[in-house]
């Protein structure tokens, strides 16, 4: 029996976005074969005081380098609502078109204290090959701690 088989460790992690409606969770999992992509799933929960709603998106892989555009992405609407607090980004999406973000207006008082309102929609599949697809998600606020709590774990990675 040979006791010196290499098994390999895949790593999980969970990022969490929390807004003032719902939470988006990005269910991260590296891949033994290469270090520039990430397994994703992509769960939107709207807050239980509203609704019960939660989807999960199809399983995707992500690159590394879209997530962090995503978090230049967020950092950058961040500097540009200090100049103009009606400023909205454009839509985000990742290559195989997982989930979509657009940050929109807001306010910014200080480099940790504000807020800005977030479109997020997530890709939860087709009915069939031949049919479009099909996004599920909300609308809500988010306050730039909660952000930046996002964008850090996001890096960590």
């Amino acid at each position: 029996m040979n006791t010196n088989i290499h098994t390999p460790v895949t790593t999980s992690s969970k990022c969490l976005l929390v807004t003032e409606g719902y939470k988006i969770i990005f269910n991260l999992k590296s891949l033994e074969t290469t270090k520039q992509y990430m397994d994703l799933i992509v769960k939107f929960q709207l807050d239980p005081n509203l609704a019960f709603v939660a989807v999960k998106s199809q399983p995707a892989l992500i690159s590394i380098t879209d997530l962090k555009r995503l978090v230049t992405y967020f950092e950058e609407h961040i500097a540009q609502l200090q100049e103009n607090p009606n400023r909205e980004s454009y839509t985000f999406l990742t290559c195989d078109l997982g989930f979509q973000v657009q940050a929109l207006s807001g306010e910014v008082r200080s480099p940790h204290e504000g807020e800005f309102s977030i479109r997020f929609m997530v890709n939860v599949g087709q009915n069939n090959a031949e049919a479009s697809r099909t996004y599920v998600g909300g609308e809500s606020v988010v306050t730039l701690e909660n952000i930046q709590s996002f964008t850090s774990s996001l890096q960590e990675l």
